[in-house]
């Protein structure tokens, strides 16, 4: 994939300072985008995403773990109906979906840096700086590898 959002990423960071978030990752750009679940429905997913496929097209593939939150049949017919395929990883296999792994504990390890007591500004800090740094991978932001 040498293309931007054409394969992307998910992963669910588990409860952290009380609040689960779903982390979207870009193979391409490693451009991510981090989004606070009040709840982990596989309704309230495919909302979220509609939202970011509206931001930056539809993806030809999706990777993700083995959640009921991907699994459920509402998810798939959600994804094929948009035409996107659904890369499921290996169970019990976290390694399977490594760039979104990665993230979730380099996110976590970010936060708890800058503390609990402002999530969304926390995250905003966060992102904007995983946004405008180099990669060591590319020697270009995600931000560049994104949107040139």
């Amino acid at each position: 994939f040498r293309l931007p959002m054409v394969k992307t990423s998910y992963q669910f960071g588990r409860p952290f300072h009380g609040k689960t978030f779903l982390v979207v990752v870009d193979s391409y750009s490693k451009w991510m985008e981090l989004v606070l679940m009040p709840t982990m429905t596989s309704e309230k997913v495919a909302m979220i995403l509609c939202r970011l496929f509206a931001t930056h097209g539809l993806p030809d593939a999706v990777v993700s773990d083995n959640g009921p939150q991907f699994t459920s049949n509402e998810f798939e017919v959600f994804l094929a109906n948009l035409g996107i395929r659904h890369i499921l990883t290996a169970p019990f296999h976290p390694a399977s979906n490594g760039l979104a792994e990665r993230v979730v504990r380099s996110v976590k390890e970010a936060l708890e840096r800058l503390g609990p007591t402002d999530w969304q500004a926390s995250v905003a800090k966060y992102l904007m700086t995983q946004h405008t740094t180099l990669c060591a991978t590319t020697n270009r932001s995600p931000a560049e590898m994104l949107m040139g």
